[in-house]
């Protein structure tokens, strides 16, 4: 009789455990869901490029995430009315051909204010892809660095680790990054696997450069940034180049870290 009533609460408790569960998963991919089509609508305020404005009329609103790298007004293209909802966007990223395709968010007072929210400044986990705060966009670092989750839902930067195979960069070799200051086309140079490391640890912080003091400088991140690629691209950047970094989470290692780096080919 014990054995039966202890067996009959392992099977409540199991299936307690089940549907805790499954509400669980059901819930992280609806708000996916969810999250990707509030980017759906933001994609959908992008105003085409004929409708380019140049009256410069409209006064920049103030950012609540302390966005001070943007323009004194807005710049009038195609981005205006999601500048006007949120100054804290500069930009949209994408790659053609696949899932990524997202607006990009700068708060250099508070670099990680989007790391779990979205446009509307609420919390998401998902969050949005988000400029380094020791960058600038105007006047241009060196190095433009963006920070995106790796969501299991294969939402945000998650399709960056589908790049660890050679075949896939070969069909999706650039990147297209157009901000509120213009528009470009960058082509990938490299493709490393690498960590975030604890302020003790000694290693090579790809994230940790964002200006080239000198060529010498900048010839030596690349050398190690091509030390740690993960294949020949055949693409070589050189010292006066615009590069641009795409970094997510990547769990073979503790800390992981995968990033893409591209030099910009278009003006």
């Amino acid at each position: 009789m014990k054995k039966k009533v202890v067996l009959n609460i392992i099977l409540v408790l199991a299936i307690l455990c089940f549907l805790g569960s499954g509400g669980y998963l059901v819930k992280y991919y609806w708000d996916g869901w969810q999250a990707e089509k509030k980017i759906g609508d933001l994609a959908s305020l992008i105003l085409p490029d004929e409708s380019e404005n140049a009256s410069g009329d409209e006064e920049a609103p103030e950012s609540s995430g302390g966005n001070t790298d943007v323009p004194d007004k807005p710049r009038q293209n195609r981005y205006a009315k999601l500048v006007a909802q949120n100054p804290d966007f500069v930009g949209w990223i994408e790659i053609e051909g696949t899932k990524l395709n997202y607006p990009v968010m700068y708060t250099p007072q508070d670099p990680e204010y989007y790391l779990h929210r979205n446009f509307e400044e609420e919390y998401e986990y998902s969050g949005l892809p988000f400029v380094d705060g020791g960058c600038s966009l105007n006047p241009r670092s060196t190095n433009v660095i963006i920070y995106g989750h790796n969501m299991k839902n294969d939402t945000m930067f998650s399709h960056l680790l589908d790049y660890q195979k050679q075949s896939y960069y070969e069909e999706h070799p650039q990147i297209i990054f157009n901000t509120i200051y213009g528009d470009a086309t960058y082509e990938i140079v490299s493709v490393i696997l690498s960590k975030a490391f604890y302020e003790d640890e000694e290693g090579f912080r790809y994230y940790g450069f964002t200006d080239a003091d000198s060529e010498d400088d900048f010839n030596a991140y690349i050398e190690n940034i091509r030390s740690l690629e993960l294949y020949d691209t055949g693409v070589r950047a050189q010292y006066g180049d615009e590069l641009l970094t795409l970094s997510t989470c990547e769990y073979s290692q503790e800390n992981g870290r995968l990033a893409v780096i591209a030099r910009r080919i278009t003006e």
